[in-house]
């Protein structure tokens, strides 16, 4: 079975109308037949994830279409799932986070916009089942639910829908808290803190940043982001001793982080992700050369389509500042 975005049709449409093709012209090109296209535009049928794509690149819509559509392995116990959610087992919470994986590496290629109606969408579903599950799959699920919320509030905050931003970011936290995923609460208060650099606002930055930093029982790896970056609200609001010693703290615990250190909630966070941290701490300070210098290095550290991403532009952005301020 797969689960496709009910918007799936209305885009496909769209799409096809603003390149001026007709049904014939974009069965010729996608290599589909006309009914086909017919049938998915008003819904009657949906697309396979190899036919989405498909469409794709005949519409040159770089993955927009297969963004709507799931199809993994594991779809049957997702549809399982929803179809019992008192009876959930491990398999199927698995496969639930897998969707959300397959959703959140979507983030490095495509728009928020693209992405936020069938993320809200999976949202709603996670909601319900987070309600109603039973037994011991139940808080794993629930932390799924959670990570749900994280992930759908980030991508509110990039297209500045910032009230559902929070509320949504708030609830996820709170819940990560109650499960005892510190790590999870902690990345999303610095979600909340990335909405706060968004809204321009060092003293936003600096509380929810320095929420993040000190939550309690935080992995090593989340508190040196998390210094890093309330550093640099610390440094936009003129506190350079209060910025100065957080930023001596996160030095110091940076040193003591493998170099292979990673986050189970967190895939982009390294130990060159700090790079980029670094640089906007030293950027919050002043620092103009060791800004440009750290910001470049996580910057060339990305994997290859990082760069290009919606969410990496704050990063460019900042170097930019950096080199023209050095």
């Amino acid at each position: 079975m797969r689960l496709v975005d009910p918007t799936f049709g209305a885009r496909l449409r769209e799409l096809r109308q603003a390149r001026e093709l007709s049904l014939r012209e974009l069965s010729a090109l996608a290599y589909v037949s006309k009914s086909q296209i017919s049938e998915w535009e008003t819904g009657r049928r949906r697309p396979s994830l190899d036919l989405a794509e498909a469409l794709d690149h005949a519409l040159e819509a770089n993955g927009e279409l297969a963004a709507l559509v799931i199809e993994r392995p594991a779809d049957d116990l997702v549809c399982a799932a929803i179809a019992a959610p008192r009876q959930i087992d491990a398999g199927q919470v698995e496969a639930l986070a897998g969707t959300l994986a397959f959703s959140r590496r979507l983030d490095d290629s495509l728009p928020a916009a693209t992405l936020l109606p069938a993320v809200e969408g999976q949202l709603e579903t996670m909601q319900i089942l987070a309600r109603d599950v039973r037994g011991p799959a139940a808080r794993e699920l629930r932390l799924v639910a959670a990570q749900y919320g994280q992930f759908a509030g980030w991508l509110n905050s990039q297209v500045r829908n910032d009230k559902r931003a929070e509320q949504l970011l708030s609830t996820a936290a709170r819940d990560a808290l109650e499960l005892d995923a510190p790590d999870l609460a902690s990345q999303t208060h610095g979600f909340r803190g990335a909405l706060e650099r968004r809204k321009a606002s060092p003293r936003g930055i600096a509380r929810w940043f320095m929420a993040a930093y000190e939550t309690p029982g935080i992995s090593n790896l989340h508190r040196v982001d998390a210094a890093y970056k309330a550093t640099h609200g610390l440094g936009l609001l003129g506190d350079q001793r209060g910025a100065a010693d957080l930023l001596n703290q996160a030095d110091d615990l940076t040193t003591a982080l493998p170099d292979d250190a990673t986050s189970p909630v967190a895939y982009w966070l390294n130990p060159s992700w700090l790079r980029l941290s670094g640089g906007l701490a030293h950027l919050g300070m002043g620092n103009h050369q060791r800004a440009a210098e750290s910001l470049r290095a996580g910057l060339d550290a990305m994997p290859d389509g990082w760069q290009d991403a919606e969410w990496s532009s704050e990063y460019v952005e900042a170097l930019a500042l950096a080199e023209a301020g050095a």
